[in-house]
């Protein structure tokens, strides 16, 4: 019998461009480690956390996203006991890498092992995405299972599919220091019907952003992923990027950072963190370059840059670092 699991689980981007609610990768920095343990002579959960972010995740069972989602297996399995959550939160909360998302799918997979149950990954993902608001599916699936994910979540069916990101594929993403507002409240700003265009221009791209990921097309992914005609355009016109930014400011970045250095910028999930896309096999000068011009670019305009962390896709998703 597993009495302690321990996970390692990556953080994740979402949206990627113009696939709003359907996009997600996982990244191999930074990542997760937490771990479930069953506690002799009790029942519920305590959460403990540690790490560098530990002041910014709730230790309230009934707020945490580790804790909700392990509620859930407990309830299916029928068992009253004590488990205790030890999380090192390590993922910059309320950044856009899927920290909540991160927390609850490694509460799942060493949950389920504490709690002797064998999930399909539909459950695995269900039980997860419970504890994530609106019970989005996009960071869970990424954090769950790595690579880049497309998914339909309707409220009837949950359909998605894995792909490995291009091998060539390098990513930098640079955190602003301004607290963003929550993600619910950045989707309340979406209050507008997109125009027929838009909505055409997002399907088209979003359509051969998923091909080329597929194919592993570098070229078409940087043309493409900087290029969101509705959802980016409302939020930084809303000031959910920075009170500096708009449409125009934030288009003018990502024209520069394509044309001049080759390097595609999109907004992380619900931000504010900005989420840089290149080629590898073009060296890191111009992609330092890049770095550097729209760090101070934030500094000005939005008040400073917490953390700039280079990293990459990864085909790896949560994994079991140790059982006992």
């Amino acid at each position: 019998m597993v009495r302690r699991s321990s996970v390692r689980v990556p953080s994740s981007t979402a949206n990627i461009g113009p696939g709003f609610d359907a996009f997600s990768m996982a990244l191999k920095e930074p990542y997760m480690d937490l771990s479930v343990e069953a506690l002799e002579g009790a029942e519920g959960i305590v959460v403990d956390v540690q790490g560098p972010y530990r002041g910014l995740v709730p230790k309230e069972p009934q707020r945490n996203a580790a804790a909700k989602a392990l509620k859930q297996l407990i309830e299916l399995s029928g068992k009253r006991l004590g488990l205790k959550i030890t999380i090192n939160a390590s993922i910059p909360v309320a950044k856009g890498l899927g920290s909540s998302g991160a927390e609850a799918v490694g509460a799942v997979v060493a949950g389920e092992r504490v709690l002797g149950l064998d999930l399909t990954v539909e459950e695995r993902i269900r039980a997860a995405s419970s504890a994530e608001p609106g019970h989005h599916a996009d960071n869970v699936i990424a954090s769950l299972l790595g690579g880049f994910n497309i998914i339909d979540n309707s409220l009837e069916s949950l359909t998605y599919l894995n792909l490995k990101p291009p091998e060539n594929m390098g990513a930098v993403v640079i955190i602003p220091s301004f607290v963003k507002k929550s993600t619910d409240e950045a989707r309340k700003a979406l209050n507008q019907q997109p125009m027929l265009k838009e909505y055409v221009q997002a399907l088209s791209r979003a359509s051969m952003i998923a091909a080329a990921i597929a194919q592993g097309r570098m070229d078409l992914l940087l043309k493409l992923i900087p290029l969101d005609p509705f959802i980016e355009k409302v939020r930084a016109d809303a000031g959910l990027y920075g009170e500096g930014y708009n449409w125009e400011s934030l288009l003018e970045e990502k024209k520069k950072l394509l044309n001049e250095y080759g390097v595609a910028l999109c907004i992380s999930g619900s931000g504010p963190s900005r989420f840089l896309i290149y080629d590898i096999r073009r060296g890191m000068d111009r992609v330092e370059r890049a770095v550097e011009y729209l760090s101070e670019r934030i500094e000005r305009m939005a008040g400073g840059v917490e953390r700039i962390i280079y990293t990459r896709p990864t085909a790896q998703g949560a994994k079991i670092t140790e059982e006992r």
